[in-house]
C-alpha cells in the first residue's frame, strides 16, 4: 500500500507539474532505514557489521554527532542548547532506522529549511509531533536569516510529513514533490546535492551479489582536462601492499571551490600517492607527494607547525621538537617513532615523502594487474585495499596528532571498539574515479560495506570523544569536538 500511494502521488505530481515559486532542493534523499540493512541479505558483510554487539553502543554518540551536523548545515549561528539536541536526537533515531524521503531547500533570506516523510512506528509519531517544532524553533531562533512560516507535522496513510516551514513548504505539494523522487533501483541510500559553490553530485548505495556497489556522479565547478599526464609511480613503492592508492590532477577537480593553500602552501601536487605495507608492530602507511617545488612544500608545512612546538611556542600544543633539516622535518622526543617529511629528488621527479617507520625492503614492484587498471587514460583516482588491514593502519595514523598532545591512547570508546570488532570481517575495496565528459567524473566502488578503510576509520574518531590529555602541557589550549 505505501508503495502504491508513492506511486500514485508522483503520477499526480508529474501531471500538475512544479510550481513557478518552488525552489530547487539543495539535498534530496532516498533512504531505505537501518533495520532494512540490518536484514539486508544482498549484502552480508553489512548486516554483520551492523549486528554486532559493538553496535549498539554507537547509536547514542551518532544521534548527538548528527544533530550537531544538522544543527550546523541548518545555519544555527551559536550553540545548540541540551533541550534543542535531545529533540534533534529523537528525530535521528528514526530518521537511521526506518525508511525516509527528504529534501532541503533555501529560503528567500538564505537559509535552510527542511521537509521529509517518513514512516515511523505510531507510538512514535506523538514524539515527533512535539520534537520536530521544538527542534525547528530552536534551530530557527539561531538562524540569522530565519525562515517566516511554522513547522508542522501532518499525518498521510503510513506517512508522517515534518516541515519546517508550512509557507514555503505547504505539507500536500511538499507530499507529491517527495513521492515524485525517482528511486535508483536497488539503492539502500541515494542522495543528490546541488549546493552553490560546490560540485553538483549523484550518489547511490546498492546492494548486490554479496557487495555494496557505490556510484557517483560528479559535475565539477570548472572544465576538466581532456588528457590526463601518465602516472609517475615511485620506484620505492613496493609488494608487499595491503592498501593503495594514487590521485592525479587534484588541480582541475577541486578548482573553485576548494582552496590548497592551507595544505600546500599553492596548488596540489601533481600526483599524490599513499601505501601500506604489513608489520608486526607499528602500521602506518606511508605518502608521497610528487611536486616541482619540494622545498617550498616542506617550508610551508615548517611554518605552519612550528608555532605548536616548544621553543617557537611558549605554550605548546605538541610534544617534542620540530627538527628542520636541509631536506626534510623531523618530530623528535613527542612519540616512540619519528614522523618525517621529506624531499626526494632521486626519482625521475621529485616528491615529497611521508613516514614514520621504514618501509619493508622489497624489489618487488606494485602488481601489474593493478597498475594495468588505473593506467587507464581517464582515471584520476584508484584505490585498492585490504580493508581488514587498512583500518589498523588508518586508525594508527589518527592517534599521531592526538599523542603528541599528550592525549592517551584509548582504545575502549564505542566507536574504535566497533571497528576493532568489524574490520576483519571486511575484505577488498576497489574505488576508481574516471573523467567521464568535460566537467563530469564518475566514482565506482565494489566493497563489502560501501565505505573505505579511511573512511570508517574517520567515522569512528568523529563518534568518539577526544581522548584525555596524560599530562597537561604548561598553558595549552585543549581541543574540543564539536
Amino acid at each position: 500500500m505505501p508503495r502504491f500511494l508513492l506511486c500514485l502521488a508522483a503520477v499526480i505530481a508529474g501531471l500538475t507539474g512544479c510550481s513557478p515559486k518552488e525552489t530547487a532542493p539543495e539535498v534530496r534523499w532516498r533512504f531505505l532505514g537501518g533495520r532494512v540493512l540490518q536484514l539486508q541479505t544482498n549484502a552480508p558483510v553489512l548486516r554483520e557489521v551492523l549486528n554486532l554487539p559493538q553496535a549498539k553502543a554507537l547509536a547514542a554518540p551518532l544521534t548527538s554527532q548528527l544533530a550537531r551536523a544538522w544543527w550546523t548545515f541548518g545555519k544555527g549561528e551559536t550553540e545548540p542548547t541540551p533541550d534543542a539536541l535531545d529533540a534533534g536526537a529523537i528525530l535521528l533515531r528514526d530518521l537511521l532506522n526506518e525508511l525516509s524521503i527528504g529534501e532541503v531547500v533555501t529560503s528567500s533570506g538564505g537559509g535552510r529549511e527542511f521537509a521529509l516523510a517518513i514512516q515511523v512506528p505510531a507510538e512514535r509519531v506523538p514524539l515527533w509531533e512535539k520534537a520536530w517544532p521544538a527542534w525547528i524553533k530552536a534551530l530557527r531562533a539561531a538562524q540569522v536569516s530565519p525562515g517566516s512560516g511554522s513547522p508542522s507535522v501532518t499525518r498521510h496513510d503510513v506517512w508522517l510529513l515534518a516541515v519546517s516551514d508550512s509557507k514555503l513548504l505547504p505539507p500536500d505539494p511538499t507530499l507529491l514533490r517527495l513521492a515524485a523522487y525517482p528511486p535508483v533501483a536497488g539503492a539502500l541510500l541515494q542522495f543528490e546535492m546541488a549546493i552553490p559553490g560546490l560540485p553538483a553530485s549523484q550518489v547511490a548505495f546498492t546492494a548486490t551479489n554479496g557487495t555494496v556497489r557505490a556510484s557517483a556522479g560528479i559535475t565539477t565547478l570548472k572544465p576538466l582536462p581532456s588528457s590526463l599526464p601518465p602516472w609517475d609511480i615511485p620506484q620505492f613503492i613496493r609488494e608487499p601492499l595491503i592498501q593503495f592508492t594514487a590521485v592525479r590532477e587534484l588541480n582541475s577537480v577541486t578548482e573553485g571551490w576548494f582552496d590548497s593553500t592551507p595544505w600546500t602552501g599553492g596548488r596540489w601536487p601533481n600526483q599524490m600517492y599513499s601505501w601500506g605495507q604489513p608489520s608486526l608492530s607499528m602500521r602506518y602507511p606511508f605518502l608521497a607527494a610528487q611536486t616541482d617545488d619540494p622545498q617550498g612544500f616542506l617550508d610551508h608545512w615548517h611554518q605552519r607547525l612550528q608555532n605548536s612546538f616548544a621553543p617557537a611556542s611558549p605554550s605548546p600544543l605538541y610534544k617534542g621538537r620540530l627538527v628542520q633539516e636541509t631536506n626534510r622535518l623531523i618530530i623528535v622526543g613527542g612519540l616512540p617513532v619519528a614522523p618525517v617529511l621529506q624531499a626526494n629528488t632521486q626519482e625521475q621527479k621529485p616528491f615529497v615523502t611521508f613516514g614514520v617507520i621504514p618501509m619493508i625492503r622489497t624489489t618487488n614492484p606494485p602488481a601489474a594487474e593493478m597498475v594495468a587498471q588505473m593506467s587507464r587514460p581517464n582515471v584520476v583516482l584508484y584505490d585498492l585495499e585490504f580493508t581488514s588491514e587498512a583500518v589498523k593502519q588508518w586508525n594508527a595514523v589518527f592517534q599521531i596528532p592526538e599523542l603528541l598532545e599528550g592525549r592517551q591512547a584509548i582504545m575502549s570508546y564505542p566507536g574504535t571498539q566497533w571497528l576493532l570488532a568489524a574490520g576483519p570481517k571486511i575484505g577488498e575495496c576497489v574505488t576508481t574515479m574516471t573523467i567521464e565528459g568535460e566537467r563530469k567524473l564518475q566514482i565506482l566502488r565494489k566493497s563489502p560495506v560501501g565505505l573505505s578503510g579511511l573512511e570508517l576509520t574517520l567515522l569512528t574518531k568523529w563518534l568518539d570523544p577526544e581522548p584525555p590529555l596524560r599530562r597537561q602541557i604548561t598553558n595549552s589550549p585543549v581541543r574540543s569536538k564539536q
